[in-house]
């Protein structure tokens, strides 16, 4: 089990699942897609999530966009479709219960994780005006993966950073600044956050909304210094990395050594 991790992996594997449930409240209930809520801070100054439902035209348009790919692997509509509809398969095969709790199970994870493999290669294709609404779906995508596999833990925030960053560029605003921020600590990209958290602010249009703004931001923070420490504990030493599987298996020697 993960948590049987000894020293600074289990440290590590815990700062990780904080974080995890840090990026679920802000995609979940910031988006007003999950839990007892409706709507969220998001949707109070303006930024909201999309219909979910699921549909069976999905792989065939995943097959349709595969095929395109296989002529033109830069095809920019092909690639934005296999985003899009692997992330809303991804949502579909999610498990809701009585109260409204949203569970990600692991055909949810597979298809996110394909879904921004996609976004990733339609980025590397350099478009001119990459596109927002994808993007806004990839922040859910990596915010649900994050922390499934931990060595792509960082590479998972700096992801919903820049997809942040999409969002934030095509349609400024409280919600969208106040996400940018949120991605941006997390991610270590503090000068971004700052201001991106400033905008918000300026944006918000009332007391209450930056209030809990500021009270968000600060969450965040607190969260990128904690996953920035952890990663530097966890950091292999030079043992480590002249044998990557000490302290996995023991000290028994391995067969045939």
């Amino acid at each position: 089990m993960l948590f049987e991790l000894g020293g600074k992996r289990k440290r590590l594997i815990q700062v990780i699942y904080v974080c995890l449930a840090v990026l679920m409240f802000v995609a979940l209930v910031g988006f007003g897609i999950g839990g007892n809520v409706s709507g969220g801070i998001f949707d109070a100054v303006g930024l909201g999530g999309g219909d979910t439902a699921s549909d069976p035209r999905y792989d065939a348009q995943i097959e349709r966009a595969e095929q395109t790919l296989q002529t033109d692997p830069k095809d920019e509509k092909a690639l934005l479709t296999l985003a899009r509809t692997h992330f809303l398969a991804g949502q579909a095969a999610a498990e809701t219960d009585e109260t409204g709790q949203v569970t990600l199970t692991e055909g949810t994870l597979s298809r996110y994780r394909e879904a921004t493999d996609a976004w990733e290669r339609y980025l590397a294709t350099k478009p001119k005006q990459p596109d927002d609404g994808v993007a806004t779906l990839m922040i859910q995508a990596y915010s649900g993966s994050a922390g499934a596999d931990p060595t792509r833990l960082e590479s998972d925030l700096e992801g919903a950073f820049e997809a942040a960053r999409v969002v934030a560029d095509a349609r400024p605003s409280a919600g969208t600044n106040l996400q940018l921020a949120t991605y941006a600590y997390l991610a270590g990209e503090e000068e971004i956050g700052k201001q991106a958290e400033q905008d918000a602010l300026r944006e918000a249009p009332d007391a209450t909304t930056r209030s809990q703004i500021k009270s968000q931001v600060e969450q965040a923070k607190q969260q990128g210094e904690a996953i920035a420490k952890a990663l530097k504990r966890s950091a292999p030493d030079q043992t480590q990395l002249q044998n990557p599987l000490g302290g996995l298996g023991g000290t028994s020697p391995v067969p045939g050594g």
